[in-house]
């Protein structure tokens, strides 16, 4: 039953990171963009996570860095939703926001690595909480949806 919640809680966090792949970058496909193959990367690695043993701590705190990674270096883009925006105070705003999302998932990936060195379960579940919290403002806020 713990180990059906923490799957629970590692579904929203790909949530939040499908959010994040909306790019700034006008490509062919949204597939090609630098912001969608990070989040791509990122993704990966938490599919990963809900696949691996629970009591496998090594390769938790591994899949949670490379989750942060994914994150870190997505930071460098600005949405497409955002992107589009009139120029203003509102969308000088939303890229301070979405940033600031994107700040607090890559903390709490590295909480997450950090719950997995420690082989804290309780942690790793706490911190998923805060991780599907984010997912949810992330989607209702940036989504096209």
């Amino acid at each position: 039953m713990k180990n059906d919640h923490l799957f629970i809680r590692i579904i929203s966090l790909v949530g939040i990171l499908g959010v994040c792949a909306l790019s700034p970058v006008q490509a062919d496909s949204e597939d090609d963009t630098p912001l969608t193959k990070t989040m791509e990367e990122t993704s990966e690695a938490i599919k990963t996570l809900r696949k691996i043993d629970r009591d496998d701590w090594k390769s938790g705190a591994e899949l949670a860095r490379k989750a942060a990674d994914g994150i870190r270096r997505g930071m460098e883009y600005i949405p497409w939703l955002i992107e589009e925006m009139p120029d203003g105070l509102e969308k000088t705003k939303a890229i301070a926001d979405y940033r600031r999302l994107m700040g607090l998932s890559y903390a709490d990936l590295c909480e997450l690595e950090l719950a997995y060195l420690d082989q804290d379960a309780e942690k790793v579940d706490e911190v998923m909480t805060r991780v599907k919290a984010g997912k949810k403002e992330g989607h209702k806020k940036y989504s096209d949806d």
